[in-house]
C-alpha cells in the first residue's frame, strides 16, 4: 500500500507541475493556471513518436471506422488489426529492452539574445544490455518561437560504456526560462514509442539582452557635488574605508581574511574596502509599456522597451570597468534596486536581472521616484533610460535639475523623432538602431 501510495503521489505531482519547461512571468502564471493542459502536453510529446501518429492515422483510424459500420469483415480490417497488434507488440518489446542510462548536462548559465549555444551530455550505460537508438533531450519546448533547444542522439551504447555527445540550441528572445525536464529515452525496437526517464531536475536558463559595446560614455557631474567630489579624491587618493564582507575569491590577498567571520560561516570571508571620494550614479529605466502607434511596428524584439534593456546592458557594461559606484533602478513587475558599491565583476548579476523584465502596465515612477530621492543627497550623477516623454516625466527632470545632479537624458522612440517639451540637451535614439549595435556613444 505504501507504493502504491508513493506511486500516486508522484503522478499526481506530475500532472500539477508537468515539467514542460516556461519563461518565468505570463507563461509560467499560464502553466499554474492551466496544469492539466500542460500535462497532458506533456504526456504526448514525451512518449509518442511521429511515426506512431501517422500510423494511427492512416492505419488505425480507418480500422475503427470499419469495426462501426457494415464493411468489419474487409480484408482492410484484417490489415489494421494486424498493424494495431503489431505496434502494440512493439511498446510491449521496448518497455522490455528499456536502458538504464546515466546522463549529466553541462549548458551555460546565460546566454545572449539571438545567439546559438552548446549543450554536452555525458551518457553512461549502467544496465547489462545494449542500449540502442538513444535520444537525449527529447521534451520539445513549446514556445518554439523563443528558445530552442535541439536533442541529441546516440546509436548503441555498450553495457559499462561511457560517451560524451553534445546538441544546440537557440536563444530568440530575452527572457528567464525554465527548460523543459531533461528527459533520455529509446524509441527501439520500431519507432513507434519511446521508454525512459524524465530527470525533473530544474534547469534555469537566463537570456539577457543583446548589447553592443560603447565607445564612449558622458555622465556629467552636478554643479552641487562637483567640488566636493574633486576635493575629496585629492584628499584621499589612496584611502580606503571599511565597505562590508564577501566570501573569498581566487586572487584575493589573504591578508584580508576576516577570521571571526571564517569561523562562524565555514568558508573563507575577506574584508571589502572601497575608494573614498568615489562617484555614485544613479541609473533609472522607464519600463513602461510602448503606446502603439498606427503604422509602427511593435514586434516584441523591436520596440523602445527591448532597446532601452539593450542600451541599459550597455551603459552597465561601461560603468562596470570604471571605480563609479552604480545604483540601478528598474521595475518590470517587481522592483529591483542594486547597488554596486564594493562589488567585483557585478555586471552579470545586472544581466541576470535585465532577462527577467516584463512591460508595466502602470507608471513604473510610481515606484522608482521614492528610491530615487531616498539617496540623492549621495548620488552625482543620474542617468534617465526613457521610453515616453510626458509631463511626469518633464516633472522629474525638473526636480532632479533643482537638486543640482548631473543629468543625462536618453530617450527611444519608434522613429527617433524628437517630442515636443524634450530638453535640448536629451539624446533621442531610434529603437531600431540600438537594437542593430549602430548606437556607440551615448
Amino acid at each position: 500500500m505504501k507504493g502504491i501510495g508513493q506511486r500516486g503521489a508522484a503522478l499526481w505531482r506530475l500532472l500539477r507541475y508537468p515539467p514542460v519547461g516556461h519563461q518565468h512571468g505570463r507563461q509560467e502564471r499560464l502553466v499554474n493556471r492551466f496544469p492539466l493542459v500542460h500535462g497532458l502536453y506533456y504526456w504526448l510529446t514525451s512518449h509518442a513518436t511521429l511515426r506512431l501518429y501517422l500510423t494511427v492515422l492512416i492505419g488505425v483510424v480507418p480500422t475503427v471506422f470499419l469495426m462501426l459500420t457494415e464493411f468489419f469483415v474487409t480484408s482492410l480490417f484484417l490489415v489494421g488489426f494486424a498493424v494495431t497488434a503489431w505496434i502494440v507488440a512493439c511498446i510491449a518489446l521496448g518497455l522490455f529492452l528499456c536502458p538504464s542510462l546515466a546522463v549529466t548536462c553541462q549548458m551555460p548559465a546565460r546566454v545572449e539574445c539571438g545567439s546559438r549555444f552548446e549543450t554536452r551530455y555525458q551518457v553512461r550505460n549502467t544496465g547489462r544490455r545494449t542500449a540502442r537508438s538513444i535520444s537525449i533531450e527529447t521534451l520539445v519546448y513549446s514556445g518554439w518561437t523563443h528558445l530552442r533547444v535541439r536533442s541529441a542522439t546516440l546509436g548503441v551504447l555498450g553495457p559499462g560504456e561511457e560517451e560524451t555527445v553534445s546538441s544546440g540550441g537557440s536563444a530568440l528572445a530575452r527572457g528567464v526560462y525554465t527548460l523543459p525536464a531533461l528527459r533520455w529515452d529509446s524509441d527501439f525496437p520500431c519507432g513507434f514509442w519511446r521508454w525512459g526517464r524524465t530527470d525533473r531536475v530544474e534547469r534555469v536558463l537566463f537570456v539577457y539582452p543583446r548589447y553592443t559595446r560603447l565607445e564612449s560614455l558622458d555622465l556629467p557631474l552636478g554643479p552641487r557635488n562637483r567640488h566636493e567630489l574633486s576635493a575629496s579624491m585629492d584628499l584621499s587618493r589612496e584611502a580606503f574605508e571599511f565597505h562590508g564582507c564577501r566570501e573569498y575569491r581566487e586572487g584575493d590577498a589573504l591578508r584580508h581574511v576576516h577570521p571571526r567571520s571564517s569561523a562562524r560561516l565555514g568558508v573563507p570571508v575577506v574584508k571589502e574596502f572601497q575608494s573614498e571620494g568615489r562617484s555614485r550614479t544613479a541609473l533609472l529605466v522607464d519600463t513602461r509599456r510602448p503606446i502603439r502607434r498606427l503604422g509602427l511596428d511593435f514586434h516584441p524584439q523591436v520596440n523602445p522597451f527591448e532597446a532601452a534593456l539593450a542600451l541599459t546592458a550597455a551603459i552597465v557594461e561601461a560603468l562596470s570597468v570604471t571605480d563609479r559606484v552604480l545604483e540601478l533602478l528598474i521595475a518590470g513587475p517587481d522592483v529591483y534596486r542594486f547597488v554596486s558599491a564594493g562589488r567585483v565583476g557585478y555586471f552579470e548579476d545586472v544581466l541576470d536581472i535585465l532577462a527577467g523584465i516584463e512591460c508595466c502596465r502602470e507608471d513604473p515612477l510610481d515606484k522608482l521616484e521614492p528610491l530615487l530621492f531616498e539617496e540623492i543627497r549621495l548620488i552625482q550623477s543620474v542617468c534617465l533610460v526613457l521610453t515616453t516623454w510626458d509631463a511626469r516625466r518633464a516633472a522629474l527632470v525638473a526636480e532632479l535639475e533643482a537638486w543640482e545632479v548631473g543629468l543625462k537624458i536618453v530617450l527611444l522612440t519608434p522613429d527617433g523623432r524628437r517630442p515636443d517639451g524634450l530638453p535640448p540637451e536629451a539624446q533621442c535614439l531610434m529603437a531600431l538602431a540600438v537594437l542593430r549595435g549602430e548606437t556607440s556613444a551615448v
